[in-house]
């Protein structure tokens, strides 16, 4: 049998609006939680009276949601003097639909792909079977081919391609100076909002933070998409630490909710009232803006050779970390790091407040 990421437990749904603007689930595989539809449905825009027709992806509790959204013209114009497409039966009420996959893993390359292929064959054949035929030959054979309607390989995707989808030097661009404060905030393992007016833009930038700490590979801390409401924020605090996307405008006044709020329509990051004395810059802090500038000024400077050198200045942070405990003289072993103890070594306040988070963050005091 093919390896392949995909399970027989990952979830198959779609999502109908028809010409009433009634929005109802109209077939799903094997089932839905109810807080899961709910969230879901949220998110697709099908209840907005403008549909928004792009792929999203999203994250509740510990699953990723891929949502592709399609129309349905219901006067499909003809196309090289050949008879329009005929639209299926189930189909001629239906003004959209959306296709979700609920998956376990970070690929929205692989599972963007993926649901766009069903989609093309749930809008060709207006068959739920169909759909259901497709993640059956992915899960035993890898991939699946149905002509013009588009090929799957699974094989093709490697999440690290996906990791590095956004260059990460666009982001140090977008915000200049201020990127240390994210640079910061991502070290700290410190709670990040991001906003954005455009759900696309959003997407593509915050999907690029977890790189400033590739040492740590972690995507999962995102939560790209998050809308108000009790219970999205809930899951999301529960979380304890993330990056979380909003298109609301009103997340900039929940201060409760972030650390640092990015706002991507103004360019501008900003510190929550409670946080500003975590964020007090050092020389360290300085040394790594220095570096992320000094990429930009240079062309011949990679997303890779960006990506290596912060993996070096973490490395070479945490060895300075590593060299400043202290030995208990009673058991031989070192003593936890703490303010009071970078502190009795003479370092600046703002140094001693970072490096006591980074320890932290780091799992360095166990």
């Amino acid at each position: 049998m093919t390896t392949t990421s995909i399970s027989l437990e990952d979830s198959v749904t779609i999502f109908e609006k028809d010409l009433n603007s009634d929005v109802l689930l109209t077939w799903c595989f094997p089932s839905l939680d109810e807080t899961l539809r709910s969230v879901i449905l949220q998110r697709t825009s099908l209840l907005q009276d403008k549909i928004s027709l792009q792929f999203s992806f999203s994250k509740f509790k510990n699953q990723w949601i891929y949502i592709y959204t399609t129309a349905v013209d219901q006067q499909p114009a003809a196309q090289d003097g050949q008879q329009p497409p005929s639209i299926p039966d189930c189909l001629k009420r239906v003004v959209a639909f959306s296709v979700v996959l609920v998956r376990n893993h970070f690929n929205p390359e692989k599972y963007g792909s993926l649901a766009q292929i069903m989609s093309n064959v749930y809008k060709m054949t207006g068959d739920c079977s169909k759909l259901l035929e497709c993640q059956l030959r992915v899960f035993n054979r890898g991939q699946f081919d149905v002509g013009a309607m588009g090929k799957f390989v699974d094989s093709n995707f490697d999440v690290r391609r996906s990791y590095l989808s956004t260059n990460i030097k666009d982001v140090i661009q977008l915000f200049g100076e201020e990127i240390i404060l994210v640079w910061s905030a991502m070290a700290m393992k410190k709670r990040i909002a991001v906003y954005s007016e455009k759900l696309a833009s959003l997407l593509k930038v915050i999907r690029a933070f977890p790189l400033f700490v590739f040492h740590r590979q972690n995507w999962n801390i995102l939560r790209p998409y998050v809308t108000i409401n009790d219970v999205e924020l809930k899951d999301l605090t529960t979380t304890g630490v993330y990056v979380a996307g909003f298109t609301d405008p009103s997340i900039k006044s929940r201060e409760e909710l972030y650390d640092i709020l990015v706002d991507l329509s103004s360019k501008e990051v900003t510190i929550a009232s409670h946080a500003k004395d975590q964020f007090l810059l050092s020389s360290l802090h300085k040394d790594v803006l220095k570096f992320l500038l000094a990429s930009l000024e240079d062309e011949e400077v990679t997303d890779q050779q960006v990506i290596k050198g912060l993996n070096q200045k973490m490395k070479d942070l945490l060895t300075k970390l590593e060299s400043l405990k202290e030995v208990n003289e009673e058991t031989g072993k070192a003593a936890p790091i703490t303010i009071e103890s970078l502190e009795a070594r003479k370092l600046p306040s703002s140094m001693s407040t970072f490096l006591f988070n980074i320890a932290n963050a780091e799992n360095l005091n166990g």
